[in-house]
């Protein structure tokens, strides 16, 4: 059986820790951290990024943490989530939470 993951979905080892450094430059961890994603608004999908995000975080729990605004044709629903972050590589695991949910169309 072959990994049916698109290419660009995926990367290295060395692009990873590109990724890590990066984000250690320029945040201090543990901080408040931005995460926004933009996908359908099926309804249920900005609760499908609060339980992404908190199977790696924990809840989030306070008033603003979790904001959502739907595009101008309501086709699209973007997603905005400030809340602490312990490390670099739980930005990563939220990131590759958020790629993973059906529906997501942007990660910014």
């Amino acid at each position: 059986m072959t990994d049916c993951t698109p290419t660009q979905d995926r990367i290295s080892a060395a692009e990873r820790q590109d990724a890590l450094r990066m984000l250690e430059e320029h945040h201090s961890f543990p901080c408040v951290y931005m995460f926004k994603v933009i996908g359908y608004n099926s309804g249920e999908f900005a609760q499908e990024v609060r339980r992404a995000a908190e199977a790696i975080l924990g809840p989030i729990t306070g008033e603003g943490d979790l904001r959502s605004r739907p595009s101008a044709g309501g086709k699209y629903l973007a997603v905005t989530i400030d809340t602490r972050v312990d490390s670099s590589e739980k930005v990563l695991a939220v990131y590759d939470a958020l790629k993973a949910l059906e529906g997501m169309v942007m990660l910014a």
